[in-house]
């Protein structure tokens, strides 16, 4: 799952911007009936999908980053 979040955002530009709009929120996946990838009906759940979504968007920041020192360094 974490491969195939980070090639979506990778490859879309559109919801890349919206992720990284997000800036250092917490990012839930709010299910009721989703325990192991949302929060779950309780608010006890792994929210594992929301957690994937923030390394994946601190990820991207971090290439984006590397991407901004190498254009720096040639230019």
């Amino acid at each position: 799952m974490r491969s195939a979040v980070a090639a979506k955002f990778r490859t879309h530009a559109d919801i890349r911007d919206i992720l990284l709009s997000t800036g250092d929120e917490e990012i839930v996946e709010d299910t009721a009936t989703g325990h192991y990838w949302g929060r779950g009906r309780t608010g006890t759940g792994k929210n594992m999908l929301g957690r994937i979504l923030m390394r994946t968007r601190g990820r991207l920041r971090a290439e984006l980053a590397e991407v901004q020192r190498n254009q720096g360094r040639r230019g």
